[in-house]
């Protein structure tokens, strides 16, 4: 009981509605500073590790977990709330803020994806993928576009995974028919970017592969292999009919 009162309940309700023994209060109070400046400040209290009362007075709202917890948030009321302004941590707003300023560089950092597109046909099957690399901060929209329509539910997600440098990766994939290619567009939207860029996925020429591009070198070395020795034959042959 005397634990309650310190926390700002009145034991008497809880009490009557659990067992007597020992019991754990446990309360957090904390804010979020927003984008727009704003502050919202939360004070909850839980029991024996269960959310028991929450209270927002930004907005003057409360969360109530049984009806010993609307006794004590009709108690609160009446009170004017006088009971819980020791908790509702005015402190917590002004050192947030001024964390923010001392931090405000790293906070406001953007760094723009690089955006990879690659395709791959199996068993009559187009599947399409969009990766976007090193992106910061982790918020990302990757959609799949035909033409002009969003494919949201033919599309597949990964996760936002961070990286070893503080960035962050993920990607989006769809199935299409290989014939309906260049009717997909992958759309991404990050506040690194000025404006959502948009990605298609250019498959490479076969003169232009890698594969084909070793090959080709390789039969070209021959035939200058080849050639070289054909030369040098024939000039031993030559310099041989001579002495003879």
């Amino acid at each position: 009981t005397l634990g309650l009162h310190r926390a700002g309940i009145p034991g008497s309700p809880w009490i009557r509605s659990h067992p007597p023994g020992l019991h754990t209060v446990q309360q957090l109070s904390g804010c979020d500073l927003l984008s727009d400046g704003s502050v919202h400040r939360t004070l909850r209290y839980g029991i024996d590790g269960q959310d028991f009362i929450s209270f927002f007075p930004e907005t003057g709202t409360f969360m109530a977990a049984d009806g010993a917890a609307r006794i004590i948030q009709r108690k609160w009321k009446s009170e004017g709330y006088e009971a819980l302004q020791p908790n509702l941590a005015q402190s917590c707003v002004e050192w947030l803020q001024k964390y923010v300023r001392y931090g405000r560089e790293a906070l406001e950092c953007k760094d723009p994806p690089d955006v990879h597109v690659s395709g791959k046909v199996e068993h009559g099957i187009l599947t399409l993928s969009c990766h976007a690399y090193g992106f910061y901060p982790g918020m990302i929209g990757i959609n799949w576009l035909k033409g002009d329509e969003l494919r949201d539910q033919e599309t597949e997600w990964g996760g936002i995974v961070p990286n070893s440098d503080g960035t962050f990766h993920s990607w989006a994939r769809i199935e299409a028919l290989p014939g309906e290619r260049e009717q997909y567009r992958c759309r991404v939207e990050h506040a690194g970017m000025p404006e959502p860029g948009i990605f298609a996925w250019e498959p490479e020429s076969v003169w232009n592969s890698i594969p084909v591009w070793v090959a080709v070198s390789v039969i070209a070395a021959i035939i200058i292999i080849i050639g070289l020795l054909g030369v040098g034959v024939w000039k031993l042959r030559s310099g041989n009919s001579r002495d003879g």
